[in-house]
């Protein structure tokens, strides 16, 4: 049996030990937003709603804000 980790899961699981998303954490959100090979519009959603409300440490922001921005820049 397959576990699939939704993008709300994993960012509340990061989340929950110390209530910032760290960068190793934020490469699994990638991951997980990477894994067809395109950043839908849900995920960029996701992204923008995420980082808006920053808890994120520095690193984690700048891994993940970048690709919200390259993905706009595909479009």
């Amino acid at each position: 049996m397959a576990f699939k980790l939704t993008l709300e899961e994993a960012l509340k699981e990061a989340l929950q030990d110390d209530h910032k998303v760290s960068k190793y954490e934020a490469k699994v959100i990638r991951e997980l937003i990477m894994a067809d090979g395109k950043v839908s519009e849900q995920e960029k959603a996701f992204l923008e709603k995420a980082l808006h409300s920053n808890h994120f440490d520095d690193e984690a922001f700048e891994l993940l804000s970048g690709v919200l921005l390259r993905s706009h820049l595909k479009d």
